[in-house]
């Protein structure tokens, strides 16, 4: 029984992220969700109390699961260089290969219900990134700057790249336009 509660709870989940992606929060309505999840307005209420609970709850579930494989590994790297280079390659590369849950996260990011979220939220599923970082702007043009203002400059450009990339439809040299970005923003920020 709960392994079905599990797949009716991530059906509908995976519906939301790609509805909210289609349509925005705004224009998406729970009705929606559940039919083309394939359950009733009330199993969609009863895993989901409101549609803010919907969309909050994705929005972490989807943020643990992107940390954790974008911070998988960095922490072999000997160097800030090579350990940021790592996390560059691997947040694109997660944005590439989730493109829906990557516009799902960035749309969050811009919506009022991001505002509800203490700042220390962001990265707190991230410590490989969250160290990355913190150990990076001590160093950097950045340096004294919060920890979420380096973040957003560096995620900027990130967001660009992903939605090259996506927009692309295999087009660009993914290596090549990863490699390039790093460096422009790495030079930027180190005057290396």
């Amino acid at each position: 029984m709960t392994g079905e509660r599990n797949e009716k709870k991530a059906a509908i989940a995976a519906t939301a992220v790609r509805l909210f992606t289609e349509r925005g929060f705004h224009g998406t309505p729970t009705s929606l969700i559940a039919r083309e999840a394939g359950v009733s307005n009330g199993t969609l209420f009863h895993y989901f109390p409101t549609k803010e609970e919907l969309i909050n709850s994705t929005y972490y579930e989807i943020k643990s699961r992107m940390a954790e494989e974008i911070g998988r590994g960095g922490d072999a790297e000997r160097t800030n260089r090579e350990r940021m280079r790592r996390l560059w390659r691997s947040a694109v590369l997660w944005g590439v290969d989730h493109p829906d849950e990557y516009m799902f996260v960035q749309q969050f990011c811009s919506s009022p219900f991001v505002r509800r979220l203490p700042p220390e939220e962001f990265l707190k599923d991230a410590p490989a990134v969250y160290e990355a970082l913190t150990e990076t702007l001590g160093t950097t043009c950045l340096k004294g700057m919060p920890v979420e203002v380096a973040f957003s400059v560096i995620t900027s450009p990130i967001d660009a790249v992903v939605r090259s990339l996506i927009e692309s439809g295999g087009d660009l040299d993914a290596d090549r336009l990863i490699a390039a970005s790093f460096e422009i923003v790495w030079r930027g920020l180190t005057e290396e």
